[in-house]
């Protein structure tokens, strides 16, 4: 949707709310599905969540590329929404029932740098097609490929490497565990992790990057494309490299967590008073600094592998998962409600400008002192009373 975003605002004809709706309904549903699906993943093993997780998505996808509407577009968007909840968790669980220790940390982000090529397929043929063939055409080809995915998980994985190892928990069981777990400082000091570096890329590359590089800032749609490939490339590249680090040296992992924290938040401020529009170095250097939180926001998931045992990591991971999007959905939306408040009281003809942007993008600095302020706190208190267990 980050690529389509100016598509979609001439298609529905939206407000900045309700374009910003379609990224923020789809990670609502997201973060409420993470426990839900957590305690299913607990019950009933990756495998089965990750085929049906391909299934939803591909179902909202098509939902999508038929819609005439705002409403429908957002149906499909809750029910990408709802897939993507089941997959990304049910990864973390799958490599953890395969891999432990060091091997652990490293394939979790290589895992995640893989994910990472289908953003690469979103900014370049993705968009090549959206701009080609239209929408529809577009995200029904998204449709086929996420079914095909679903299928090929179905056949070919395995919950774990050891045949009939994975033991299905009760509900109420699982239920029992995460409110023990959520209660534990080590796992809010995970929560807080993700809630804090994750979320200024997500907000960028999945909504409000394009509209503020094209509109606001007159760059073309060709550099916006390239810079959010540069965004994704430095995701996939530092992964495997900060999953390295946080396997040589576990006791720099939170050291790792404010640096990303500072390099978004100096990359932002550096953006946000800069005299009349970015120069074209300035939107590459955003991107990657604040690509660094995204690999670093895997370091959540080596902290609940290190302090919560193996068979109650479904669960726990979707509540520190919903981290994050948390974080990410209220960024969205009051970077939304903004740039509508300043042109409903007069203050610019237009909707996006580069001094509504700058106004709207400081509501992300809140939310990021919310953020650090959790980890302090948790990770201090994890420090005096939590044992590790690997």
């Amino acid at each position: 949707m980050g690529v389509a975003s100016l598509q979609a605002s001439e298609r529905f004809s939206t407000t900045a709310a309700q374009l910003a709706s379609l990224a923020v309904l789809q990670l609502v549903v997201y973060a409420s599905m993470q426990v839900p699906v957590g305690i299913l993943l607990d019950r009933f093993g990756p495998r089965a969540m990750l085929s049906i997780g391909a299934l939803v998505m591909a179902i909202g996808q098509a939902f999508v590329a038929s819609s005439q509407v705002l409403e429908w577009a957002i149906v499909g968007r809750m029910l990408v929404g709802m897939g993507d909840a089941f997959t990304f968790i049910s990864m973390i669980r799958m490599s953890n029932n395969w891999l432990s220790g060091r091997k652990a940390a490293i394939a979790q982000q290589w895992l995640a740098t893989i994910g990472q090529l289908g953003q690469i397929l979103s900014a370049v043929p993705f968009a090549f097609i959206l701009h080609l063939s239209g929408w529809s055409s577009a995200f029904s080809t998204m449709a086929i490929f996420g079914l095909a995915v679903g299928l090929l998980v179905f056949l070919g994985a395995k919950d774990s490497a050891v045949p009939g190892e994975h033991r299905s928990a009760s509900i109420a069981l699982v239920l029992q565990t995460l409110r023990r777990n959520v209660k534990r400082p080590s796992v809010q000091m995970a929560f807080w992790t993700h809630f804090t570096v994750q979320s200024p890329g997500t907000v960028f590359a999945l909504l409000w990057g394009v509209p503020f590089l094209v509109e606001a800032e007159q760059k073309s749609p060709a550099y916006a494309a390239t810079v959010l490939t540069v965004f994704v490339l430095t995701n996939a590249s530092l992964g495997p490299i900060i999953g390295a680090f946080t396997a040589k040296f576990p006791g720099k992992r939170l050291q790792l967590v404010y640096l990303a924290l500072g390099l978004g938040a100096s990359a932002w401020a550096i953006v946000l008073s800069w005299p009349g529009n970015i120069p074209d170095w300035l939107g590459f250097l955003l991107v990657v600094m604040i690509g660094v939180g995204g690999p670093t926001s895997m370091v959540a998931f080596d902290f609940s592998r290190t302090y919560v045992i193996k068979s109650e990591l479904g669960a726990t991971n979707g509540f520190i998962n919903i981290g994050g999007f948390l974080a990410s959905l209220t960024m969205m939306a009051s970077i939304g409600f903004v740039l509508d408040g300043i042109k409903n009281v007069g203050m610019s003809n237009e909707l996006y400008t580069v001094d509504g942007f700058r106004l709207a993008f400081m509501t992300q600095f809140a939310v990021l002192v919310v953020g650090a302020i959790g980890l302090t706190l948790s990770a201090r208190k994890t420090a005096r009373t939590e044992r590790q267990l690997h």
